[in-house]
This record gives C-alpha cells, sequence and structure tokens, in this order.
C-alpha cells in the first residue's frame, strides 16, 4: 500500500497509539514522502491535544482496568482467521475513533453549557442591578411627591445667582440635592454637602464633584432618620472629605 491512509481516522489512532501492524508501518512509511498526509496528522496531534486539556481527568477502577488488560491478553493469545479477523481488524479501529468523536461532543457539550451558565449570570446581574435601579427611582419620586418635603435653595452669598444648589430633604424619606455653576475643583479637593440640623453639629450629606457644565448632585445620602434640617451647605474640602467643615462655604440656604 503506497497511497493514502483509506481511513482519516487512522490519524487519529495513530496519535492515541490504537494503530497497529501493517497500517501502522504503511502509514510511517507514507508520512515522509506526503506532506497533505503529514498536514493530517498535525490536525489530530491539535485535536487529540484539545479533548486531553479540555476533559476533565477520570480515574479508571482497579478493577475495571484489571479485567479489561486480561481481555485484551485472551485475544492476543487465540489466533482469528477468515471473515472474523477481518471484521475485528477494522471493528476497534472504528470503536476508537467513535469514542473519541463522542469525546469531543461531550467536551462541546460542556462548553456550551458553560457558557449558557455565565450569560444566565450574566442575565441575573443585569436583572438585579434593574430592580435596584427602579427601587431608587420609586425612592426618589416618593420624595419629591411628598407634600411635607422641604424645599431649599442654596446661593454663593453674592450678587450673582450662579452657582446655585436645591435640596429636597424629608426626615424620613432621604436628601437630594442638585448644584449648577459651580467650578472645577483639583483632585486634591472637593465639595461636601452638609446637613444643619436645629440642634447639634453638621452632618455630613456625601461629597461630589461636578462635571464640564459646573453640574453635581448628591442622591439620598446615608443620614440619620427624623433629623429635623434648619439649613443645608456646601464646602470646599479635602478630596475624601472630612466629619466636620473647615473650608470656605460656597453655598448655604436656609430651612424656610
Amino acid at each position: 500500500m503506497n497511497g493514502h491512509p483509506q481511513f482519516d481516522e487512522n490519524f487519529e489512532l495513530y496519535v492515541l497509539g490504537t494503530l497497529e501492524g501493517e497500517e501502522k508501518q504503511v502509514l510511517e512509511s507514507h508520512l515522509p514522502m506526503c506532506s497533505e498526509c503529514a498536514r493530517k496528522l498535525e490536525g489530530a496531534l491539535g485535536r487529540v491535544a484539545t479533548l486531553a486539556f479540555a476533559a476533565p481527568r477520570e480515574t479508571v477502577p482497579t478493577a475495571a482496568k484489571d479485567r479489561l488488560l486480561r481481555q485484551v491478553r485472551d485475544r492476543a493469545v487465540k489466533p482469528q482467521t477468515g471473515p472474523a479477523q477481518t471484521f475485528g481488524r477494522w471493528l476497534i479501529p472504528a470503536l476508537a475513533a467513535l469514542s473519541l468523536i463522542l469525546g469531543v461532543i461531550v467536551v462541546q457539550l460542556r462548553l456550551e453549557n458553560r457558557a449558557l451558565r455565565q450569560r444566565q449570570s450574566e442575565l441575573q446581574e443585569v436583572a438585579r442591578q434593574s430592580q435596584q435601579e427602579a427601587g431608587r427611582i420609586h425612592l426618589v419620586l416618593d420624595l419629591l411627591t411628598a407634600p411635607d418635603t422641604v424645599r431649599v435653595t442654596l446661593v454663593s452669598g453674592v450678587a450673582r445667582p450662579v452657582p446655585q444648589g436645591r435640596a429636597f430633604y424629608h426626615p424620613r424619606k432621604g436628601l437630594l440635592f442638585y448644584a449648577a455653576g459651580l467650578p472645577a475643583l483639583p483632585p486634591t479637593r472637593t465639595y461636601q454637602l452638609w446637613l444643619v440640623p436645629a440642634e447639634g453639629n453638621p452632618i455630613s450629606a456625601g461629597v461630589f464633584q461636578v462635571d464640564a457644565h459646573g453640574n453635581g448632585q448628591v442622591l439620598l445620602p446615608n443620614l440619620p432618620a427624623g433629623v429635623v434640617a434648619k439649613a443645608f451647605a456646601v464646602t470646599v474640602e479635602p478630596a475624601g472629605g472630612v466629619p466636620q467643615p473647615t473650608g470656605p462655604k460656597v453655598l448655604i440656604g436656609a430651612v424656610s
């Protein structure tokens, strides 16, 4: 036999070490003279390597391995002739090729299942974020439409009305604050919003930066419940904020 192997599966069987006898010898003598078959062998090597790395490692039970080896030895010492020998000669490679194909299918299904699980996790995360955002919008609308929410305008104290801030505050529902016209600050400084209670020291309502148009906001900061506010103020503080105001006041407004 000087031509190409009759079956392409012989390349996988050769890589797996299950191609034997005359077929193995013919293939080995044919490969150095045929670049096409050499490429097919490289492809088979890649497929088997991919399968080896993708498939999980399994431990074969000792009893099953011993039983398989006994069967192989029994067949080796019993010569077969005629059609049965020819059939057996092709049956083993066919079963090996089928096993390889089934293994590839199993690996592909596992990869697809993994991708589906990842996509499911991503969709669940999107749904969770959407639910959180919907709840946040509900809280904002509840605060803005409550009849006893106080509305405070904060100004800079100079003749011009800009920059300016607006605060919407409810002792139980929270605080919304929007600012406009504030100059940008260097990275080492930040704007800090303060709730000035009817009694006691100012309470930090969070820090914020402004965009290219001087707009900034603080939405639903974590504040003590039930605090009665008499004023709101914005100061310039070190980056990250401070426990109590230390910098200049750029906006201030009293609760009417």
